[in-house]
């Protein structure tokens, strides 16, 4: 019966017909005595002085009060859509006998938000307590049950009346011991705890935890935020609270002294229970393990330990250690275990042992992405490598690589005539990576993360069907080093590449020489270059973070004013290296994302990317491979890569087919909103704008230049709908783009027939 096609249509609009007839009442499984919480009314807040401390504190006290009704718009508490789909589903098959009416049910239904799970007593009442944890001690919390026309509905409505803010008097620290107050007292200024500043339960936590860091850090290992506590005096002087901070009384002997280092152990091991048969002692480590040599030579260890025999503990120095121990890509866990020498009274020495679990020596990898448009361009990308850890026993990274993708085209040239081309590129590369920097004038600085250094080689072969092959290799030294949780800088002082021309046809040949632009751009050049990026990434903590990154880099200047010394000119053309004309140009690139968090499970994603390239002295046109480009799978969607631009420039059958359309500027802007959908499956619905400019007018490309007053006009548009299934350690990635707007015709929407101006784009992870 089920694969009878009219039995299953049947089904089909019967699941339909109930799921209308049902959502007629949104009200049919409120249970009597009950009613469907359909949002908030605004918070009314009374009786308060308008500062940042009752900013603060409405934020979070409206944080408790928020609870989302079915049909929430975006998460809210206080807005509706006027279709609550899932509560419509749930109440068609809620009931139902049927395994597929209860999977409809579980899977796509919610069940009604009803008043008593919403429980506003409660939430009014942690709402009180909050305003009184923030200084608030007179604050009230009421409610009111606002009965809609059908009495099966209601709204909450909330009123805080906050009353007047106690602030600090005073901060003192009682019955420590001389030296534990001494250095409480050395280090005052730094606290959040001031005269006049507002009460805040929050920050009595932060001011505990600041203390036992503050001790650990200067050798008070066993001393815990739990062993202080505050007394806090409300009496003395109206709406001032005068704090006493103690030492409790389980407080142990232990935590009241320092202790200093012992002897330290480090055990590699490759699974958990491994018994270790050999050992070696270098200095102040003893490393133990398995086999006839360690797995990591010990300097290499060494050099990432910030603690050493004899030295007073250190907080930090345990966390540094850490750190650096997992950033050196080895270990999956490492794990610090303290124990004190002996067990008398004035014992001051803990011996450390160190348990490092090495991670699995090879990675392999698979990266891919697909491209179809309905205009006729399609075709896949693929990346294959591995990666081998402490490939040479002082944790480095090997990491190997092929990579390939392939582009055809059935459809209709320019010109309307009717065309079959393909185009395709491969290619390999090769990286060393070494957790240090092999630069003497940094050898000594700690950085925030174990800085490191990386050797790269590449090739690839680019074809482009029926105009030409071109080569690329290409080679790089790069030092990576983090200064702070947020900033990461990277310098490349010595890249390499040359590209070359392996074989043209007749009709490459023919474009080139009625395209001055494309001859210059296409030839062959040795670009010696030097790159530095900057990248800042908001903490981790942080509910929307920042993520920015710029880029400067530069080509030949420096061998150009070798040149100069001499007896080349400057602006002298064509002077070469290795028997090849060199690039000389300026470049900068700028990359930001901000993300908002709205709900748990859903967010708005901008993006936003511009760069420029300046070419001079011994080039007047930037290489090929440096321009910028728009459109593909990270770009605006909605269409291929390389298919927009420069400007409202288009390539006609007069103007060269079909080749790369780059350019010498780049504006590329996205937005994207990502709601859960289901379990670990993510929708998606975006908007992206985009194109390149050319710097230097061409009669070759008309309208290809950046000018103002046509930025917009020239901006390509598109739209879509995507699906993301998120595994944690990868996301597949479908986007449906929809073009809107090409720069190359007049009016807005002017895509033509819809058919064509659909793109279908598969993809490994974020667009960005």
């Amino acid at each position: 019966m089920a694969n009878n096609p009219k039995h299953a249509l049947l089904a089909l609009m019967a699941c339909a017909a109930a799921l209308v007839a049902t959502s007629c009442s949104t009200t049919s499984s409120v249970p009597e005595g009950d009613q469907l919480y359909i949002g908030l009314t605004k918070v009314k807040c009374e009786n308060y002085e308008n500062s940042a401390s009752f900013s603060s504190t409405q934020e979070e006290m409206e944080a408790v009060l928020d609870c989302e009704p079915n049909g929430s718009l975006l998460g809210s508490s206080y807005y509706r859509t006027p279709f609550p789909i899932r509560l419509w589903v749930y109440n068609a098959f809620s009931n139902s006998k049927s395994a597929a009416g209860k999977w409809i049910s579980k899977t796509f239904g919610k069940a009604p938000v009803l008043m008593s799970r919403v429980n506003p007593a409660l939430r009014a009442s942690v709402a009180q307590n909050t305003l009184k944890n923030h200084g608030y001690f007179q604050g009230r919390v009421k409610y009111e049950v606002v009965t809609q026309s059908n009495p099966k509905k209601a709204k909450i409505g909330y009123t805080a009346n906050f009353g007047p803010l106690y602030t600090l008097d005073s901060v003192a620290y009682l019955n420590f011991t001389p030296e534990i107050t001494q250095l409480i007292g050395s280090r005052a200024s730094i606290s959040n705890l001031k005269k006049g500043s507002a009460f805040s339960v929050s920050a009595l936590d932060n001011e505990r935890n600041r203390i036992s860091t503050l001790l650990r850090d200067n050798g008070y290992y066993y001393f815990q935020p739990g062993y202080s506590s505050f007394l806090a005096d409300t009496i003395q002087v109206p709406q001032k609270v005068q704090l006493k901070m103690l030492p409790t009384a389980t407080m142990p002997e232990t935590a009241k002294r320092r202790w200093y280092l012992g002897k330290i152990d480090f055990y590699i091991r490759k699974q958990m229970g491994e018994a270790l048969t050999d050992s070696v002692k270098r200095k102040h480590l003893t490393l133990h393990y398995n086999g006839k040599r360690s797995p990591i030579r010990s300097r290499i260890l060494m050099r990432n330990i910030f603690m050493r025999q004899g030295y007073m503990y250190r907080y930090r120095d345990e966390n540094l250690t850490s750190t650096k121990l997992m950033d050196m890509g080895l270990f999956s866990m490492t794990d610090f275990k303290f124990t004190p020498r002996d067990t008398t009274a004035n014992s001051d020495t803990l011996d450390l042992t160190v348990t490092g679990m090495l991670e699995k020596p090879y990675d392999f990898y698979v990266e891919t992405n697909y491209t179809g448009k309905t205009n006729g361009r399609m075709g896949p990308a693929l990346i294959i490598g591995f990666t081998r850890r402490n490939a040479f026993r002082g944790a480095e990274k090997l990491d190997i690589n092929v990579n390939g993708s392939y582009e055809w085209q059935t459809g209709h040239s320019a010109s309307g005539a009717s065309s079959q081309m393909s185009s395709y590129e491969y290619g390999a590369s090769a990286s060393l990576e070494f957790p240090r920097l092999f630069a003497p004038f940094w050898q000594s600085r700690r950085f925030y993360n174990t800085p490191s250094t990386l050797l790269k080689v590449s090739s690839s072969v680019i074809n482009r069907g029926n105009y030409f092959k071109r080569h690329i290799v290409s080679g790089e030294l790069t030092y990576n080093l983090q200064t702070s949780e947020r900033s990461m800088h990277q310098f490349s002082p010595l890249s390499l590449q040359y590209n070359y021309m392996t074989s043209h046809t007749a009709a490459f040949d023919s474009i080139i020489n009625a395209n001055p632009y494309l001859k210059v751009t296409m030839k062959d050049v040795f670009i010696p270059k030097m790159r530095y990026s900057y990248i800042y990434n908001s903490p981790s903590r942080y509910r929307h973070p920042i993520w920015w990154q710029t880029t400067l880099s530069e080509a030949s200047n420096i061998l150009s004013l070798g040149y100069m010394l001499a007896g080349k000119k400057w602006n002298e053309t064509d002077k070469t290296m290795f028997k090849n004309p060199y690039a000389q140009f300026f470049k900068i690139e700028t990359d930001w994302r901000k993300i908002w968090q709205i709900t748990p499970h859903s967010q708005l994603v901008a993006h936003a990317s511009a760069g420029a390239i300046w070419s001079y002295g011994n080039s007047t046109e930037a290489p090929y491979s440096e321009q910028f480009y728009v459109g593909g799978a990270n770009s605006v969607r909605a269409f291929t890569v390389r298919s927009i631009g420069p400007g409202s420039y288009y390539p006609t059958a007069n103007t060269n087919s079909y080749l790369d359309q780059t350019g010498d500027f780049k504006l590329l802007l996205n937005l994207e909103y990502r709601p859960r959908i289901i379990n670990s499956l993510y929708g998606a619905v975006f908007i992206d704008a985009g194109n390149v400019w050319a710097m230097h007018s061409s009669t070759s490309r008309p309208n290809s230049t950046f000018k103002l007053k046509s930025m917009l006009q020239d901006m390509a548009l598109g739209t879509g709908i995507g699906l993301r299934y998120d595994l944690d350690f990868f996301v597949i990635r479908v986007d449906w783009g929809i073009g809107i707007h090409v720069p190359y015709k007049s009016g807005f929407y002017n895509m033509g027939k819809f058919k064509n101006s659909q793109s279908l784009q598969l993809a490994i992870g974020y667009p960005f």
